[in-house]
């Protein structure tokens, strides 16, 4: 085992930095006396229990709070099997949390959460570590904070922010979606997002003018074929809400007719398809042994080829402009109708549990 301590304030702070053992364990050694303990974290463990028993334990004489993201569930996948069991993914993280399966312990989502606090009122970490079993495997670093009175203000003016931004689980079929459409949608804007670096270029004196990268667009085949995917979880799922809810919110928008159009846009033979699929290289040693073999030189019929590839990626790229231009108009349309879907199921999470309040 290895950890290397720092002193930065003597008695008070000082950075700890470990490989092969928890870089947190004092905090964890002081869940026993604790009143208070908050942990932020990316990520827990699939299915180890430790740290989550120690939770559960500390829940008996502490108020427990946990913020987390759930981790990316899908890579590339199509069928209806393999898209099942990615959606169980979700379900199975967010059971091993649930609130009302785990006494004592206030669990929060949130989805651009990439914080790792581990704390109680009397030390605090602040660091790199998550909150999972296999952090130990990792060479980890942060800063642990002794002093009470410092920790103090963590808890007072950085918790609370954290809490706020995330979505707090109690395990409803409200509440349930609402962390589903959620995830999705932050996966869906990180995808988006990313692959506009590649399709658009950024002019103005402050860059704030996107304009279409006519010449030279990217797409990541692997995003494409996972933007498809959570456009087609975002279907079932809403029409899912749609079946079991039957509210007006729900059932009068026409977002299922976008995400539809979304789909087509970046499926198998779109103008956003072919350019993603596009293998400059590929396409040229095909020309090369196919319709070049008659030059003499290589390095003239590699010329020729490399020029008729960059010619067909540009046609390619013409031809995707309106595509990709509708495409984001959409992601922009339903990224707002989710939004709005997650504030709804929020008003009619807070009515069920007052309607459960007033029936005990």
């Amino acid at each position: 085992m290895s950890l290397e301590r720092i002193i930065l304030v003597p008695g008070s702070i000082e950075l700890v930095s470990s490989k092969d053992e928890l870089n947190y364990q004092e905090v964890l050694d002081d869940f026993p006396n604790a009143e208070y303990i908050f942990v932020t974290t990316y990520n827990i463990s699939a299915k180890r229990n430790y740290l989550l028993d120690l939770l559960k334990d500390s829940a008996e004489h502490a108020e427990v709070r946990i913020v987390t993201n759930i981790p990316n569930h899908y890579d590339t996948y199509y069928s209806d099997s393999a898209r099942e069991k990615a959606k169980d993914s979700i379900k199975n993280y967010t059971k091993r949390l649930n609130s009302n399966e785990i006494d004592g312990i206030a669990t929060f989502y949130h989805f651009d959460n990439h914080t790792k606090i581990v704390l109680t009122n009397n030390i605090a970490y602040i660091g790199s570590a998550n909150f999972s079993d296999e952090s130990m495997n990792n060479r980890e670093t942060g800063t642990l904070i002794r002093d009470p009175e410092k920790v103090k203000l963590i808890i007072e003016n950085l918790v609370p922010l954290i809490e706020d931004e995330g979505i707090q689980y109690f395990g409803d079929v409200f509440n349930k979606k609402q962390i589903i459409l959620s995830k999705l949608l932050s996966d869906m804007m990180s995808i988006t997002d990313s692959m506009k670096e590649g399709l658009f270029t950024y002019v103005g004196r402050f860059e704030e003018n996107e304009v279409y990268n006519s010449r030279d667009p990217y797409v990541s085949p692997k995003k494409l074929n996972q933007l498809c995917e959570i456009l087609y979880e975002f279907d079932e799922e809403i029409n899912d809400l749609i079946n079991v809810t039957g509210h007006d919110t729900f059932s009068e928008s026409n977002i299922i007719s976008n995400l539809e159009t979304a789909r087509n846009l970046c499926e198998e033979e779109s103008p956003m398809y072919e350019l993603a699929f596009f293998d400059h290289q590929d396409f040229a040693c095909e020309l090369i042994s196919d319709e070049l073999s008659y030059y003499d030189e290589l390095d003239k019929a590699t010329e020729i080829a490399s020029q008729r590839a960059f010619d067909r990626h540009e046609e390619l790229a013409e031809a995707a402009e309106s595509d990709v231009n509708e495409f984001y108009n959409l992601i922009e349309f339903i990224t707002d109708e989710i939004i709005r879907f997650v504030d709804e199921l929020e008003k009619l999470h807070d009515q069920q549990q007052t309607i459960d309040n007033m029936k005990r």
